[in-house]
């Protein structure tokens, strides 16, 4: 009996995922620790401590390292090494105010995109700051994790990934150097909430005009930084 060649296998839902490297473990522990502030800005990350905290060698932590170094989120420094990178004035300044540019394109874009289900994940995220900010103890970096959250729920349908993995970056830097964490200060928080709501009720109007829209977002995003400056110049 002469069997004919086998149909291809459909692999689809059932292909196998490789196990990450050692290396991408080292790489996402490390980028994690970093993020979330558990490794502080300044701090120096030691190839042979980090390697027995994770286990492996200290080759695949040197490797993601670079590759954190790479992103930004680790600099070097001679007769030193790794350091967790700190952000000065100028610099996180500048960091938002391209998250501004950025954010308010996208969220333009998203205004035709976007869908019920994620104008209600922002809602959500938006009361849940409106929770905190109504707290006697306000968790700043809870504040900082549910400000991004609400962001990136309605930049993420702007239709354009390198757009979308551009804010994720600034993003990472910015909770990376705990600059906002630091200096946001509590009386903008509610202010933000106002703002969060407002952005929300023009997509929900189904307002359409990209310039305004794009303006909108921008100058939510730029009152950060001017409420920041404006309570440095109070306290000096």
């Amino acid at each position: 009996m002469i069997v004919g060649p086998l149909p291809p296998v459909k692999t689809g839902m059932w292909r196998v995922q490789p196990e990450p490297s050692k290396h991408e473990l080292a790489y996402r522990a490390i980028r994690e620790r970093i993020i979330d502030g558990r490794f502080t800005p300044g701090k120096r990350l030691v190839l042979s401590s980090l390697a027995r905290e994770l286990d492996v060698s200290p080759v695949p932590v040197r490797e993601a390292i670079r590759r954190l170094e790479a992103e930004g989120l680790v600099h070097f420094e001679r007769n030193v090494g790794a350091r967790v990178a700190t952000l000065q004035d100028d610099e996180w300044e500048q960091l938002v105010e391209m998250l501004a540019l950025l954010d308010g394109f996208a969220f333009a874009l998203a205004a035709t995109r976007v869908k019920v289900s994620d104008l209600a994940e922002a809602r959500g995220f938006n009361g849940q700051l409106r929770e905190v900010a109504a707290a006697e103890q306000i968790d700043h970096g809870l504040v900082m994790a549910l400000h991004r959250q609400f962001h990136r729920a309605l930049y993420r349908c702007c239709g354009n990934r390198y757009v979308v993995e551009s804010l994720d970056t600034i993003w990472d830097r910015i909770d990376a150097s705990r600059v906002l964490v630091t200096l946001y200060p509590a009386l903008r928080l509610a202010t933000a909430v106002e703002e969060h709501d407002a952005l929300l009720d023009r997509l929900e109007r189904g307002e359409d005009d990209s310039s305004v829209l794009e303006a909108c977002a921008r100058e939510h995003n730029l009152n950060a930084i001017r409420t920041i400056r404006k309570n440095a110049a109070l306290e000096a």
